[in-house]
């Protein structure tokens, strides 16, 4: 039996009479309307400082695989 057909439907109808703001949320952030481009964890309303953190973060992230293997080959002494 599905748990849909085991709940009472005096339950059910309470659920349907619940406003938006009754119904609690999961996790640690309240509910929020999600708007169109409002869905994402950080804000670029300044342009210029989202492209610089932007960059600055792919560049580390990219230069750590080479940084790795560098010290990894001054490590065991071999030619770098």
């Amino acid at each position: 039996m599905s748990p849909l057909a085991r709940t009472s439907p005096a339950s059910l109808r309470a659920a349907l009479r619940r406003t938006p703001k009754q119904v609690r949320g999961f996790g640690l952030h309240p509910l929020k309307e999600h708007t169109a481009h409002h869905n994402m964890p950080f804000t670029y309303d300044n342009r210029r400082k989202f492209a610089t953190r932007y960059a600055g973060a792919a560049a580390t992230f990219f230069m750590i695989p080479f940084i790795a293997v560098g010290y990894q080959l001054r490590k065991s002494g071999g030619a770098a």
